[in-house]
């Protein structure tokens, strides 16, 4: 049997000493749509997501965005961008950045921009955004931090920073208003980010 590696995976093995950004942002898509993150030269990879994870990533940005046009904030809500600090790049599911932070063209975006960063929990990364990427987010001062638990039951835990850590500040199961750091308020439908899913691909 022939196996056939690509030009990610090949680069990856080839690869000596500690990963940096650039490193990191050199590599080619991977085949199967992995995310590639730094964490201070440890490279970490994640599969693609399921299409649940996909559907309430899709459902919540849209009602981010209509929360922040109805409001007029001067922010922007984008699906897996890259945010960076100097020996650190991630890839969140959600982000909401300061608009002057950003251009069409934007590859890249400063963690510092960030207002709100947004995980949802899969079971291969329950760890990383249950622990380690809320601490690192806490660390770099992002104003709040929401995490989406797909299982048992679907809801949105929301978390703004106090100091150098987040406190939980709510969870949501249904419809509730809720505050982003002082700066707008998310409309937040928690049953609807299950989509056409639950309508059977119904409209």
């Amino acid at each position: 049997m022939v196996t056939i590696m690509s030009v990610a995976e090949t680069r990856i093995d080839d690869h000596e000493g500690p990963w940096t950004v650039e490193d990191v942002l050199a590599l080619p898509e991977h085949p199967a749509r992995a995310r590639f993150e730094v964490v201070d030269g440890v490279l970490m990879m994640s599969p693609a997501p399921s299409l649940a994870h996909q559907t309430v990533a899709y459902e919540l940005h849209k009602q981010l965005e209509d929360s922040l046009e109805r409001s007029g904030a001067p922010f922007v809500a984008a699906e897996t961008v890259n945010v960076r600090t100097e020996s650190r790049l991630f890839i969140p599911d959600i982000a909401v950045m300061d608009h002057s932070a950003v251009e069409w063209d934007t590859l890249i975006v400063p963690l510092e921009a960030m207002v709100l960063l947004v995980e949802i929990v899969s079971p291969r990364n329950q760890s990383m955004d249950r622990i380690l990427k809320p601490a690192l987010y806490a660390q770099a001062k992002v104003p709040a931090y929401w995490r989406v638990e797909l299982q048992p039951d679907l809801h949105v835990v929301a978390h703004e920073l106090a100091t150098d850590t987040y406190r939980e500040v709510a969870t949501i199961t249904g419809k509730q208003a809720v505050e982003v750091a002082g700066e707008f308020t998310v409309d937040l439908d928690v049953p609807a980010l299950r989509g056409r899913l639950a309508r059977g691909g119904r409209p």
